[in-house]
């Protein structure tokens, strides 16, 4: 395991630089997590299907091989009171083709006494299906009922909105992780939740209409907090007969 460290107003992190690659399958949700005996080490979650559906095929995206842009800087942001020194790019991270990420991993950059978090995407691209509906973009809820009383009344719309139902007996279990309902919790709550939102961000087949996975993602920092905001797309299978048939159909 590689960990860098990292500042966050008086107190110390690390940051786990290891991918996250969950192969040929579709990832469906994203979190930050904090990691470790002191909960210090700042890491990125996946949920992914546990199979490729056979409608489908996956081939790896030319996207993966290119060496990353120079970044722009007005997407780089300070963290915390320590203005100097740690920083975190907050641009969206998504390939150019029809292609949906199956892995992730943190990086840091040092720029002199600079140091800037970024979030790395791998992509696979999707050879037999195409999105229906224009890609849509969601952050975490727990910032947005923080932004006043309009805000807060559609932050309520929001959770109702997202809100799962009451899985059928004929549902599929999608959710692979080793905690499904996510990991343990500490006994007190670390000191850095108060730089990072840990909400687990998640839209998958059980979502309607249907066959939602993740197409791309970025940082986001607000009132010095990181949290995810990550790009949903929805899928359709394109068959010979050029019938689209939902992919959900499969689970």
């Amino acid at each position: 395991m590689i960990f860098l460290p990292i500042l966050f107003g008086f107190l110390s992190s690390f940051i786990t630089l290891v991918q996250v690659d969950v192969g040929k399958r579709p990832i469906t949700g994203l979190r930050l997590f904090l990691e470790g005996k002191k909960s210090n080490k700042l890491a990125i979650h996946l949920q992914h299907l546990c199979s490729l559906p056979q409608i489908i095929q996956l081939e790896d995206d030319p996207y993966n091989n290119r060496t990353p842009e120079p970044f722009d800087r007005k997407y780089v942001e300070p963290i915390g009171s320590w203005k100097r020194f740690s920083h975190v790019c907050t641009a969206p991270v998504e390939s150019e083709d029809a292609s949906i990420v199956t892995g992730a991993r943190l990086e840091v950059i040092s720029q002199g006494f600079k140091k800037i978090l970024f979030l790395r995407l791998h992509f696979s691209k999707v050879v037999n299906a195409h999105s229906v509906r224009q890609p849509e973009w969601e952050g975490s809820p727990n910032l947005i009922q923080k932004s006043g009383l309009i805000s807060t009344l559609i932050s309520t719309h929001f959770s109702t909105a997202v809100q799962k139902p009451m899985p059928r007996p004929a549902d599929v279990n999608i959710n692979s992780a080793v905690y499904p309902g996510g990991p343990p919790a500490p006994v007190q709550p670390p000191k850095l939740l108060k730089f990072v939102d840990t909400t687990e961000m998640v839209r998958g087949p059980q979502d309607l209409p249907g066959y939602w996975v993740v197409s791309g993602a970025k940082l986001h920092l607000e009132r010095g907090k990181i949290s995810l905001r990550v790009r949903y797309s929805l899928l359709t299978a394109m068959l010979p007969d050029d019938e689209d048939y939902p992919l959900d159909d499969e689970f």
